[in-house]
């Protein structure tokens, strides 16, 4: 599937730029288990807010609302890379 896989490469492109300024080198999940500690939570409730929050941005986006910054299809992109970094965290 052409499209799927196009999607994929977005999810690694967002995640290589993104990752060298979120997490340490040697820990690509640092900056997940840092906010797990600050918030007082797990790692699995710091993946569970983040695509919270996202499902909550696309509920209004859906309804029309006009976003200023961030795309549905940016939004989407971020839920992904958010889904795939939590299966990877958990494998």
């Amino acid at each position: 599937n052409p499209k799927f896989e196009a999607h994929l490469q977005k999810m690694l492109a967002v995640h290589d730029q993104k990752n060298t300024d979120y997490a340490r080198d040697d820990n690509p999940f640092s900056n997940f288990e840092l906010s797990s500690q600050v918030a007082g939570c797990s790692v699995d409730t710091v993946f569970r807010v983040l695509i919270g929050v996202k499902l909550a941005r696309l509920d209004e986006l859906l309804k029309g609302k006009t976003p200023k910054h961030e795309s549905i299809e940016d939004s989407l992109l971020d839920l992904s890379v958010y889904s795939a970094l939590w299966a990877s965290y958990r494998a």
